[in-house]
């Protein structure tokens, strides 16, 4: 049996040699085959997953690097169709025991989660990606519904305690719609993985608008915040309780930092590593270009 594996895992497992501008602290894999659904800003047709390649190899191979790998985390990318359920659990059946397994998923019936967790899945990433079930309908096609996708991440948070809900940004959503979203999600205990909209050679969101997201999602998720929209629904102010350098990491499962996986390495969206202090002060002068932010005295 093959397994996909992005190039910059394959290098750090020296099943062949790539370049690498950040070292993965998380290794991706991906199950083979083509995905039944056809989410418009998806790339998986072209052998890509937004801008990584995913060229396979024998699982034997790739077993053989994990186990003299330091990284921290397996994480498995699953199409959509009939079948990869079962797959999936096959596949890390095979790989359990030797790191913590996450798995990147569409909507699952309970029985089928409740197979990825004996199998040895540790937590799940549902990508639900959009804000609304407008967008939702507008984008994703030919896979299950939002009130499937919301489900499975309600059932996820149940037989996991712990889940993560993928967000896009830049489908179309106001900022008070995302905003709302990752509220919802904060109070029903799930986390969310914030990516930025990546389509052919180009990102499709504004860095400050993505900068502000990511404060915002940090603040709801360490210590809430208050937010302040146009009628539009464009955020304009935040209160919030403190920033520091974590807002603008990759956010998801622990230990996930998907380098460059949507953006270049010259225009950084969601840092792999720690930021340097002025890295960091360049991301919070990005975030307030677009909302005014406020800060507690003494935690900025």
């Amino acid at each position: 049996m093959n397994l996909r594996v992005s190039t910059a895992t394959a290098s750090l497992l020296h099943i062949k040699k790539y370049r690498i501008d950040a070292v993965p602290t998380t290794l991706y894999f991906m199950l083979p085959g083509e995905c039944s659904g056809r989410c418009a800003y998806c790339t998986h047709a072209s052998g890509r997953l937004s801008r990584v390649e995913w060229p396979e190899f024998p699982i034997d191979e790739v077993v053989v690097g994990i186990n003299k790998s330091d990284a921290k985390r397996i994480c498995i990318q699953s199409p959509y169709g009939e079948g990869y359920a079962k797959m999936l659990v096959e596949v890390v059946e095979m790989l359990k025991g030797i790191k913590p397994i996450s798995a990147s998923i569409s909507a699952l019936s309970r029985e089928e989660l409740k197979a990825l967790k004996e199998a040895g899945v540790e937590r799940v990433g549902v990508g639900l990606d959009c804000a609304t079930p407008e967008i939702f309908k507008k984008w994703k096609k030919g896979v299950p519904s939002w009130d499937a996708y919301m489900e499975t991440l309600r059932n996820a948070k149940e037989i996991f305690g712990r889940a993560t809900c993928h967000l896009i940004i830049g489908l179309g959503e106001s900022d008070e719609e995302a905003i709302n979203l990752m509220e919802g999600m904060k109070e029903k205990g799930i986390d969310i993985a914030l990516f930025a909209l990546f389509v052919g050679k180009e990102n499709r969101v504004e860095l400050t608008r993505y900068r502000a997201m990511q404060v915002a999602r940090y603040a709801i998720f360490h210590g809430g915040g208050e937010f302040f929209f146009d009628d539009a629904g464009r955020l304009r102010e935040m209160n919030v309780k403190s920033i520091d350098g974590n807002a603008f990491l990759t956010s998801g499962c622990p230990h996930c930092n998907r380098p460059f996986y949507n953006e270049r390495v010259t225009k950084i969206y969601n840092y792999p590593r720690p930021l340097n202090e002025r890295e960091f002060e360049r991301a919070v002068k990005e975030a307030e270009k677009y909302a005014r932010i406020h800060v507690a005295a003494g935690q900025k």
